[in-house]
């Protein structure tokens, strides 16, 4: 199973310039917990969290002014390719303690790739009957979401 088989194409994106309480909206209306923040021409820039958001105001920032390019992630930024695998998405979640993937083609953001995502489709191949579920990658990916579960209550 790739990646581009079942990360989400419908993007919430934000703006540099956009505060944060402005994405918290974009997160709330949603159901969602980040938001890819885009540079001009639709390349990536950043993305912030819902960690982000919380430790933003756990510093006494103000979500209302403090604009989004002061506090994304943008250093070190993770991507993933649509045609990559999705146990390498889990390898790559776990190993870097993160809980979303841009995905990029070309240079450009195509979709996002969640560990939510990815358990959703590990519990769903494991329990609708097919005849040959994808037990291995089923494994992988719910062993990575305890994993970063792990990870989260450990920091």
């Amino acid at each position: 199973m790739l990646v581009g088989d079942i990360m989400r194409s419908d993007v919430k994106t934000a703006e540099a310039e956009d505060t944060f309480a402005d994405v918290a909206k974009i997160m709330r209306s949603n159901g969602i917990s980040s938001v890819i923040v885009l540079e001009k021409g639709n390349k990536l820039g950043g993305i912030l969290t819902e960690r982000d958001v919380v430790n933003l105001v756990a510093a006494g920032g103000d979500p209302g002014s403090v604009k989004v390019a002061q506090g994304m992630t943008r250093r070190h930024l993770e991507t993933i390719g649509p045609k990559a695998d999705i146990g390498e998405a889990a390898d790559r979640m776990v190993s870097l303690n993160i809980r979303h993937l841009p995905v990029v083609d070309r240079g450009k953001v195509i979709g996002i790739i969640s560990i939510r995502d990815l358990t959703k489709w590990a519990a769903e191949e494991l329990s609708t009957g097919h005849e040959l579920p994808d037990i291995a990658r089923s494994q992988k990916a719910l062993r990575a979401a305890s994993e970063l579960q792990r990870q989260r209550q450990l920091s």
